[in-house]
């Protein structure tokens, strides 16, 4: 698969084991990255660190750069305005995977949950791109907030990439700092699911589900007026697990 992914890289860093992930796997070429959600410079300057693809900040992403790189599918895991804009132009491949959305209300960082970061951020693009962009598999918090590292994971994937292990400590530093419990301001590997459920990997559930977007960004479930998509409804957390881990020391043994 010749994989583009759309990150917004350097504020979570489930967003850098994601790419990580898609460097280490045998079945994705990566043929480009692009940066959003702002200071799209510096996330740029993170994902050049990370992988060794063209990496293209937000605001001079044009519909030639997807075109040029042959690419078969898009996986977006940040705010998604690179992507609408890219659905506009018609140069959004014909799969498209997503982390964003909550389809069931969810405790995570400290607070029940009915509007995920991607989706509320830019609630415009997030109903452009669940009403009209063919082709879109969704993957939700609700599902994404299982996937927790244990102690042993995370030494590990920083073992395999030692570039992670600072990041880790300042996401959980951070959020303790903004008064999340410990057991919450835990790092979730929400991304990394989402690559692993667009690339095939026998570890989730799909089902078709009608939704519609509102003007908050909140996903509901809504036969009548809603737009089939495919949603990632159960996953066999441990396995997901396991595969990330083989894929970072993958990605870090190939860059050896």
């Amino acid at each position: 698969m010749r994989l583009w992914i759309d990150t917004d890289v350097g504020t979570n860093p489930d967003d850098a084991v994601a790419l990580l992930c898609a460097a280490g796997h045998h079945a994705v070429d990566l043929v480009g990255v692009s940066t959003v959600d702002g200071d799209t410079e510096w996330r740029a300057e993170i994902a050049r660190t990370l992988v060794d693809a063209a990496v293209v900040p937000g605001p001079r992403l044009a519909a030639h750069d997807v075109a040029a790189s042959q690419a078969e599918a898009l996986l977006a895991i940040g705010p998604l305005e690179n992507v609408a804009r890219l659905h506009v132009a018609g140069a959004v491949p014909l799969r498209l995977g997503v982390m964003g959305g909550v389809l069931r209300q969810v405790r995570h960082r400290g607070a029940v949950r009915d509007v995920e970061h991607n989706f509320g951020t830019d609630p415009a693009a997030a109903q452009a791109v669940i009403g009209h962009t063919p082709g879109v598999l969704l993957c939700p918090l609700d599902v994404t907030v299982r996937m927790r590292p244990s102690a042993s994971d995370l030494d590990d994937l920083v073992g395999a990439a030692p570039v992670l292990g600072p990041m880790f400590d300042e996401w959980r530093e951070r959020h303790r700092g903004e008064g999340v419990p410990d057991d919450e301001a835990a790092v979730r590997l929400h991304d990394p699911l989402a690559l692993l459920a667009l690339v095939g990997e026998p570890l989730v559930t799909i089902e078709r589900r009608a939704l519609t977007v509102d003007e908050r960004g909140a996903v509901h479930v809504d036969p009548a007026h809603g737009r089939a998509v495919d949603v990632v409804t159960d996953i066999d957390d441990v396995r997901a697990m396991e595969r990330i881990v083989e894929l970072v020391t993958q990605s870090g043994a190939a860059a050896q």
